[in-house]
């Protein structure tokens, strides 16, 4: 499972590559993929332009043009790729957002766990996998007082404390072996 750094630096690569690029159109291979009801995704999306992409613990946040967010959880194996959209799309990539400069935006997904949401800006924080997260483990937000209360409160063993994402959001077993085993 991708760490927060990971997503962190998949965050900064896409906005490096597809901000301000506008969808010309979508096609979804896997309908798993899509929280949403398909249709609607696809026709809310098109035409829409990529204004921000942020992240909150493993989940990166596209910002659209017209108030809309998309949230995306990369899972076990979920990678994005940007590729000309008249490449072959390849046999584990579940979405393609082609945007009208000719490039697309590619999910890629061998174990097909990855979702994607389809919210209206505002309201993502109160989605099912966003809502319960603990703070990020960045010195602004991460408060060591808090985090021991929780601590004291569970009755997990440390490692799975530290998984907890309610407890500090985005730390996973890499983080955890390093720290602690």
């Amino acid at each position: 499972m991708p760490e927060l750094p990971e997503v962190e630096t998949v965050r900064r690569g896409l906005e490096k590559l597809v901000l301000n690029k506008k969808i010309k159109d979508i096609r979804v291979l896997y309908s798993k993929t899509i929280i949403n009801e398909e249709t609607e995704f696809i026709e809310k999306l098109t035409n829409k332009t990529i204004k921000k992409i942020d992240r909150r613990g493993k989940y990166l946040l596209f910002r659209f043009s017209s108030d809309l967010t998309m949230i995306s959880h990369l899972r076990m194996e979920g990678k994005y790729f940007v590729e000309p959209s008249t490449k072959e799309v390849e046999k584990h990539t579940h979405v393609v957002f082609d945007f009208t400069d000719g490039t697309s935006l590619r999910y890629n997904d061998v174990r097909k766990f990855g979702r994607m949401q389809l919210v209206k800006t505002g309201v993502e924080m109160q989605t099912a996998g966003l809502a319960k997260l603990g703070p990020e483990p960045k010195e602004e937000t991460f408060i060591v007082e808090d985090f021991s209360k929780n601590l004291k409160r569970r009755k997990k063993a440390i490692k799975n404390a530290l998984l907890d994402q309610t407890i500090v959001a985005g730390l996973g077993i890499f983080m955890q072996m390093k720290c602690c085993g």
